[in-house]
């Protein structure tokens, strides 16, 4: 089954909450030593992660493009990583949407169940019905009345199998290496369901995308999964973004609620623009798609006449 992680960037969680426990008496690990802002950028390039340097004056963003799951056998190294974030001085990272409870499970519901009286035959092409229906054959589910991203849900996060097993990816390992070494995290996306009642009128074109992309990774399935991390860590960028796997990951999240993707994207957006305003090395760990993709965070810095030096990330 797809990690956790995948499914937590999928599914909205609602009322986040974070429990803060007892500080703790011990003295932080030592930290590696490194000197200068180009020796963290070596290192954390060293990871095998792409890695992209972006610079406004004396401010400097370590930008990471993060996939949502990494197989176990993918050649990387992410303690490299965190020796990066030990000599950073804060970290941004992504978090899932805040949300009442009550307007979480209504939502929930709604995404669910299809409108009654109507079936996927209703909502999907008849080639995509078609491919449904033989994973459900597969599978032994009935899909009928199940709601688009219900199916994509189950489809990725229950049915999706990849043998070797589901290793660390890159924000688990920034997130957990902030911790060890106590430095600053601010977390984006900080949304939450005051458009609700627009999300839950029934699907939409997001919504059939989601679908669409889950089918199609669940076709590619192992071999598919195995291509994404080796594009990733050989940091061939525009084949990351056109990997089945990766697509449904970013297509699906929030839910597939257009709304919370455009709000969460103009959050990244402004996130990384205040880091770059600041005296200070950042690692940012943002989703790959979100960072590389036509008009996103690499775009945006591009066109305001940063430096910026990493992988190529735009197609041919």
């Amino acid at each position: 089954m797809i990690r956790s992680a995948w499914l937590r960037s999928m599914i909205l969680v609602a009322g986040l909450l974070t429990v803060a426990g007892p500080a703790s008496a011990q003295t932080p690990p030592p930290e590696p030593s490194v000197d200068t802002v180009e020796d963290i950028v070596v290192v954390a390039r060293r990871s095998g992660a792409p890695v992209w340097r972006v610079r406004n004056g004396d401010a400097t963003v370590i930008l990471v493009g993060s996939v949502a799951s990494v197989p176990v056998d993918t050649p990387w190294q992410p303690e490299a990583l965190e020796a990066a974030v030990a000599q950073a001085d804060a970290v941004i990272l992504s978090q899932t949407a805040r949300m009442r409870w009550d307007d979480y499970f209504r939502f929930r519901r709604a995404r669910a169940r299809l409108p009654a009286g109507t079936t996927t035959a209703d909502y999907l092409p008849t080639d995509l019905q078609t491919r449904l229906a033989a994973l459900e054959q597969t599978y032994r589910r009935d899909y009928a009345t199940r709601g688009l991203v219900w199916i994509a849900e189950d489809l990725i996060g229950s049915r999706f199998r990849y043998p070797p097993g589901f290793g660390r990816a890159a924000d688990d390992v920034v997130r957990a290496a902030a911790s060890r070494f106590r430095k600053p995290v601010d977390e984006v996306g900080r949304l939450d369901g005051r458009h609700l009642d627009d999300a839950v009128s029934g699907p939409g074109e997001a919504q059939l995308a989601c679908l669409t992309a889950a089918i199609t990774a669940m076709e590619a399935g192992a071999d598919g999964f195995r291509a994404l991390g080796l594009a990733w860590t050989r940091r061939e960028v525009p084949a990351v973004l056109s990997n089945p796997i990766e697509q449904v990951s970013d297509v699906c999240n929030w839910s597939a609620d257009q709304t919370l993707r455009v709000e969460g994207r103009a959050q990244w957006s402004e996130a990384v623009a205040k880091a770059l305003l600041l005296d200070r090395t950042t690692v940012v760990v943002a989703p790959i798609s979100l960072v590389a993709e036509p008009a996103g965070l690499l775009d945006q810095m591009e066109d305001r006449g940063l430096q910026v030096s990493g992988p190529d990330w735009k197609a041919d």
